[in-house]
């Protein structure tokens, strides 16, 4: 009984372990054909705006291309158009081979990822029969896509099978040559095992089925659903079906279906509802996929700022029926959520269209329209009514319709991701404070990386939404001011600490230090800092007429902004502006980045004195760094690192150490405040030891403008 019980627990453990193991195949292929079609996107999309350059149809503009320096312009824009779009099976299939071995611990050396490249290429060339006969350029385009697919995916995986099979064998190794050398020597077997099954698999496939490749087998096949069918209803709605279903798993439809459309819709029929003319008129308005309704369903009901920001940044292409900026920005691609509006918006289009059309409501299309004509405009050319603009416009509306609820759902779902994703991206952050290690959140992996950059996206923004002479209630600004007020042993309130909370629209107040890491691996950390340091000088006057000339007010500083080079004179201009008075404002440099103690930060630091700014130094031990600060540097404030003050009931050493600094701040004159206070036991015994001032919640924790005014109004 226990054998049998314990062969059943086996079997079942095996099978999850395959199961397992096969969903993540899945997943890692899945997650590189998405990520290999966003690495070709400037491929894509400059190569359509070159369509779109070269075949405007505008016949004035045709003949200034034609004319313009003899035909020079045209010729520009071919050239580009031909080395981007026109190769695009090319750039494809390294984007795979590289994407795919990123994903491995295979891949990490660069000449095991170029080797997987060349076997991927190669298996590309012999699977699209480029040498087959006489070669032929447009395979390398677009409608070489499915042969890309092929070789990207499975030749990847091929060569890293037998680059672990060929690793365990004893390999050829070159005394005296370099390790780039060495490691192509080893990347010499697995090539050739890869490039021989591709050759072998399409041998036998050519000769079985009569053809010369695998990518003409694939094209007859596809032929060959429509082979039997007329030109109707039915068949155009299953190329508008099979069209966006390839489109939802990376591959090219259009292309791929090119020849279909060619043999079976590109002409125009009179009596015929159907042709190429009428489902780019009425359906691809904005792309495939009716990619337009998304675009208008983005700009209306989405509410993350970096949807819109793609929906703004995709408007113009769009325009133009050029959709890979939404479908793969969004993205389309491999996204289950919309899958649904994204076959069901076309399909809808083309029956409302095409009823429209039979009921006589809408005139036959007759006239045919280059693809990237803009929708409306089109509807009109094609159909010489302005009937045909209506049925446009109600097939947006139809489009936006279908949309506009999954997109919804779409961000909310993501959201929810989101929610777990911003603890992973905090504890990230905090682990990174702790070990010392630096560490760039919008490069990591996951949906912890894919959060950093969105929140960098709207952090920019946020930014730039923000004006120092805006008066603007807390609910309504996303950069928030809040000042932690400052006390002596006395109780008296002596000045405060500028700080900043960003209140984000989904995610509420966000970790304070994940602002300023984001806003500095963004490139608007300078912006952001001013901003505050303005906003804080600004509300300051307020203070001092309040509490009197001796209030001062402590601004953050880091030491990237601190350096910056337009800081100085930001300084100077800020001091005549508001008319500041010595000591009114402490710039308090924190240490994200060290100060570097040299001649020239101390003459810096004196410049800026000049202007009649006080310095203090954040999270101040008795460690080497901070004690080399103060060697080279005039400080007028220290403040204790929170540690020593957590510490002091507890530890008789930390008391020690803050009375050597409280020492040491007699001797070369400067104060000693200490954070954190959140005890009055915590509170007496550093004010036995000689430390005076207090900041902390036994006082106060950081509050808005108008409650620190409230509370000078007390005292």
């Amino acid at each position: 009984m226990n054998f049998w019980l314990e062969l059943a627990l086996k079997m079942s453990f095996t099978e999850l372990v395959m199961k397992t193991s096969y969903s993540k195949k899945l997943h890692i292929i899945g997650q590189t054909i998405k990520t290999s079609l966003s690495m070709v996107l400037p491929i894509l999309f400059i190569g359509s705006i070159t369509v779109l350059l070269n075949g405007f149809p505008v016949q004035g503009y045709q003949d200034f291309l034609n004319n313009f320096l003899g035909g020079a312009l045209r010729t520009i824009i071919l050239t580009i158009q031909q080395t981007t779009v026109g190769v695009l099976a090319v750039y494809l299939t390294v984007a795979l081979s590289l994407c795919y071995m990123n994903q491995t611990e295979e891949g990490e050396r660069l000449v095991l990822k170029f080797g997987c490249v060349l076997g991927c290429l190669t298996g590309y060339f012999i699977l699209v029969g480029f040498f087959a006969g006489e070669p032929d350029l447009s395979l390398l385009s677009g409608q070489g896509v499915f042969s890309a697919l092929l070789a990207g995916i499975i030749g990847s995986m091929l060569f890293q099978k037998f680059a672990s099979v060929f690793k365990t064998k004893k390999m050829i190794f070159v005394d005296g040559a370099d390790s780039v050398f060495n490691a192509a020597l080893h990347v010499i077997l697995p090539f050739f095992a890869v490039v021989l099954c591709f050759s072998v698999f399409n041998c036998i496939i050519t000769g079985g089925f009569g053809i010369h490749s695998i990518q003409q087998l694939f094209m007859k096949a596809v032929d060959g659903i429509f082979m039997k069918m007329s030109r109707s209803y039915f068949s155009g709605l299953l190329f508008i079906f099979l069209i966006s279903v390839m489109w939802f798993f990376g591959i090219h439809g259009n292309n791929v279906l090119n020849q279909v459309a060619e043999d079976m819709f590109v002409a125009i029929i009179p009596g015929e509802i159907v042709s190429k003319s009428f489902i780019d008129t009425f359906v691809n308005m904005g792309g495939t996929g009716c990619i337009l309704g998304l675009l208008f369903a983005s700009i209306f009901f989405a509410k993350r700022s970096s949807t819109k920001k793609l929906s703004r940044m995709a408007f113009l292409p769009n325009v133009f029926n050029i959709g890979e900026l939404m479908v793969f920005g969004l993205p389309v691609i491999y996204n289950p959520m919309l899958l649904i509006p994204f076959v069901a918006a076309p399909i809808l289009c083309f029956s409302n269209a095409y009823l429209l059309t039979a009921v006589g409501f809408m005139p036959h299309v007759t006239q045919e329209v280059v693809w990237t004509t803009p929708a409306l405009f089109s509807g009109y050319v094609a159909t010489g009514s302005f009937r045909g603009v209506i049925v446009q416009i109600l097939n947006i509306l139809i489009s936006v319709a279908c949309y506009a609820p999954f997109v919804v759902m779409y961000e909310k779902k993501s959201l929810d991701e989101s929610s777990s994703a911003m603890n992973e991206l905090v504890g990230i952050l905090k682990k990174s404070e702790e070990t010392t290690e630096e560490v760039t959140l919008t490069e990591c992996e996951g949906n912890a990386g894919r959060l950093a950059k969105l929140l960098a996206t709207d952090l920019e923004v946020s930014i730039g939404a923000s004006s120092v002479e805006d008066e603007v209630s807390v609910a309504e600004s996303p950069l928030i001011m809040k000042y932690q007020p400052q006390f002596d042993n006395t109780g008296a309130c002596i000045g405060a600490e500028a700080l900043l909370r960003w209140n984000h629209s989904r995610y509420g107040i966000v970790y304070p230090p994940l602002v300023i890491h984001l806003a500095k691996e963004s490139d608007n950390l300078y912006e952001l800092e001013t901003y505050i340091i303005e906003k804080s000088v600004k509300d300051s006057k307020a203070f001092r007429e309040c509490y009197g000339d001796k209030f001062k007010l402590s601004v953050n500083v880091t030491v990237t902004t601190l350096y910056d080079k337009r800081f100085v004179q930001f300084l100077e201009d800020l001091a005549w502006r508001y008319v500041l008075k010595p000591g009114n404002i402490c710039i308090e440099i924190t240490e994200e980045t060290e100060l570097v103690t040299s001649e020239e930060t101390g003459n810096l630091i004196k410049k800026i004195r000049s202007f009649g700014y006080t310095f203090a130094l954040d999270d101040f031990s008795m460690g080497h760094t901070s004690l080399q600060y103060l060697q080279h540097n005039q400080f007028d404030l220290v403040k204790l690192d929170g540690n020593l003050v957590k510490s002091i009931l507890s530890n008789d050493r930390t008391k020690e150490i803050i009375n050597s600094i409280v020492y040491l701040s007699k001797s070369l004159d400067f104060r000693v405040l200490a954070e954190f206070v959140e005890t009055e036991e915590q509170k007496q015994a550093l004010e036995q030891i000689g430390c005076l001032l207090y900041q902390g919640y036994l006082y106060s924790p950081a509050i808005d403008k108008e409650a620190l005014l409230e509370l000078g109004k007390k005292e």
